[in-house]
């Protein structure tokens, strides 16, 4: 159960959905627009709320870097790494429009939640998963992608 961001967007009428939201989450990502740096500094925020809502402390949290087809960046990939490296997050860069990293970006937070002991119990661990493999996977993946250890 991965947190679905995009579907409240922060708009005020749904924040009393977010305890119901977060609740039992297993992974969360975190996308902040590369081209304006405000969705950038309102992280902070996003991880206060995660840390009041969520219950459990070992969520696996991704930070996405979005919109790198487009030239007028506000924020570095560098200061997004430095970001997520102090606050344990995954990270990585993508474009919705190209669909660069995407798919990406998906599977390494569902194997990062796989590999997390605690985050499974009796009845999900029958559901499973299956992933599809990826030509990409053969390339360095510290060009898009930052692991944690």
């Amino acid at each position: 159960d991965c947190f679905p961001h995009s579907d409240t967007a922060g708009q005020e009428r749904f924040r009393t959905l977010a305890p119901s939201y977060y609740r039992g989450a297993q992974g969360v990502v975190l996308v902040y627009d590369v081209t304006r740096k405000d969705t950038f500094t309102g992280l902070e925020s996003w991880l206060n709320e995660l840390e009041t809502y969520t219950n459990k402390s070992n969520t696996v949290k991704m930070l996405v870097g979005n919109k790198t087809d487009k030239p007028d960046r506000e924020v570095e990939r560098r200061e997004g790494l430095q970001f997520a490296r102090k606050r344990s997050l995954l990270f990585i860069e993508t474009s919705a429009k190209t669909e660069d990293g995407v798919q990406h970006a998906f599977e390494e937070l569902v194997i990062k939640i796989l590999q997390t002991p605690g985050l499974w119990d009796k009845s999900t661990k029958k559901q499973g998963f299956q992933l599809m493999e990826s030509s990409q996977q053969e390339k360095s993946l510290c060009s898009a992608y930052c692991p944690l250890s």
